[in-house]
């Protein structure tokens, strides 16, 4: 079996995706730090710069091992990272994978995310030659849940204290979307 790079550079006509290095660590700390922008996610709010350290590394060790990563979300205008996106797994066995995301606060509503989606689906569903995609919210995280319908992604439910997330039982709402059904573009 050829080896896949689960992490090769995208583009779109607003942003690049690319592996996240160490010199990304302010840009990715401007965003962790802020409570905003963790309240929806599993991890936590970065409180130093150390915080960010610990993820890049653990992030670059992935990309190292060829393991399914994140990659960094890059504003060709400003060449500033401002969000991160990527697989939380791939199950090649079965065609399947999830994706997550986050994004500075400072980029919300501008359709960045759903442009990012765009990419990771056309690059899962073509080049890594996945049948089924799969993103989860938390059910009160309205914007997250927008992206993945403006995307295609079909509800399919709610998984009722699916985590228990920084103390607290979450219910998590559950999107997917098939190969069959992104629409082409030409």
């Amino acid at each position: 079996m050829e080896t896949t790079e689960f992490n090769k550079t995208l583009e779109s006509s607003r942003l690049i995706l690319r592996r996240i290095t160490l010199d990304d660590a302010e840009d990715i700390f401007d965003y962790a730090v802020d409570a905003q922008v963790s309240k929806y996610t599993s991890w936590e709010q970065h409180r130093a710069i150390e915080d960010t350290h610990s993820f890049i590394h653990f992030t670059m060790q992935k990309y190292e091992n060829n393991q399914p990563s994140d990659w960094g979300i890059i504003e060709k205008k400003t060449n500033k990272l401002i969000g991160a996106c990527g697989w939380v797994y791939i199950n090649e066995n079965h065609g399947r994978a999830e994706i997550g995301y986050v994004l500075s606060r400072k980029y919300w509503n501008q359709g960045y995310m759903s442009e990012v989606v765009n990419q990771i689906l056309g690059f899962g569903f073509g080049e890594l030659d996945l049948n089924r995609i799969e993103a989860r919210c938390f059910a009160e995280n309205t914007a997250s849940e927008r992206v993945m319908q403006k995307t295609g992604m079909q509800y399919e439910g709610l998984l009722r204290e699916q985590m228990i997330v920084k103390g607290r039982k979450v219910d998590i709402k559950m999107y997917s979307i098939l190969k069959r059904e992104l629409p082409i573009t030409e």
